[in-house]
């Protein structure tokens, strides 16, 4: 099986992740940045998403759907079926639509967890700087398309979209097989 991309996609970013190449685990990738300025420059965007999909020869893509808690999608939801539209002209992969509520919620949670693990594995191995208080000066390294900071949250969000949906695939296989 080849990999599948998601994309998380807002008003200023889109966070991109990938799945593994057997369709179980979805890692997040990196955040594309919407220039707005002076009118969309979508040409742009629509060439960074090909590029991703080339690095890892995806065969599909998901997008996140946001779908208000009523089950209605407004007025951003619409904007999202919209950009998909238009992304449509400029790839030729099949493209799902999968609800994306609270995957920002659980993406801050994941990172937060992280972050906490991080921190406790620093601390660990500081020994005597940790006792007597110093703080490290190492600047948190930045990973591919500038993510880092607050920019990860949407490759982050974009990881939950697709693991949320490679799951709900494996539990319809499972339902199949029985």
């Amino acid at each position: 099986m080849k990999r599948l991309l998601a994309l998380d996609v807002g008003e200023a970013r889109i966070g991109v992740a990938v799945s593994d190449t057997m369709g179980l685990l979805a890692s997040p990738y990196t955040t594309l940045h919407v220039d707005r300025s002076g009118g969309t420059d979508e040409a742009k965007v629509w060439a960074a998403i090909q590029e991703c999909i080339d690095d890892f020869e995806a065969e599909g893509l998901v997008i996140g759907l946001p779908i208000s808690l009523d089950g209605q999608i407004h007025a951003q939801g619409e904007r999202v079926q919209a950009f998909a539209e238009r992304l449509k002209q400029h790839i030729a992969l099949p493209i799902a639509f999968w609800d994306e509520r609270l995957s920002t919620v659980e993406a801050r949670r994941l990172l937060a967890d992280r972050n906490e693990q991080e921190r406790g594995r620093r601390q660990r191995g500081r020994g005597q700087d940790f006792q007597q208080g110093r703080r490290s000066t190492k600047r948190r390294r930045k990973g591919k398309g500038g993510q880092g900071g607050g920019h990860e949250i949407d490759a982050m969000a974009a990881a939950v979209i697709l693991q949320e949906y490679l799951d709900s695939r494996g539990r319809e296989t499972e339902e199949t097989t029985k």
